[in-house]
């Protein structure tokens, strides 16, 4: 089982936009990425960041994911439990559906921003931004 901690990030909201994730497998990070989005909401980034991971671990073959953002919205919607009214967000949502399919097993969990792989991730996030502002 592989660990997929994300994060997305925007500079206004919608503005300049990131998206990070860590993969962690036997609590070792053996995968970190950071994306620069372009303009974009803060939501369509948390998304992003998912997609990403979820790429990234089927890549390396991987059957269970954990899914791990604090992003209460995007986990909620991904589980079910809040409805998608932003037609942007469903598609985003489609397309983790679709990715999802591909593995045996991928949960979803909301943790506190203070996490500290989260807080890796938003790190990663506001590099990227930095370097791309620069």
């Amino acid at each position: 089982m592989i660990y997929a901690y994300t994060d997305g990030a925007s500079r206004g909201n919608p503005g300049p936009g990131a998206a990070a994730y860590l993969l962690v497998k036997d609590g070792k990070v053996i995968e970190k990425r950071g994306f620069y989005l372009g303009y974009c909401t803060n939501n369509e980034a948390e998304y992003t960041a998912v997609l990403r991971a979820l790429e990234a671990a089927r890549r390396l073959g991987e059957s269970e994911v954990v899914v791990v953002s604090d992003s209460k919205l995007v986990i909620s919607q991904l589980n079910g439990l809040w409805a998608i009214r932003n037609p942007r967000m469903a598609k985003l949502n489609e397309q983790v559906r679709s990715l999802v399919s591909s593995f045996s097993s991928v949960t979803f969990e909301h943790v506190r921003r203070d996490d500290p792989f989260v807080t890796a991730a938003d790190s990663i996030c506001n590099e990227v931004l930095d370097m791309e502002q620069a």
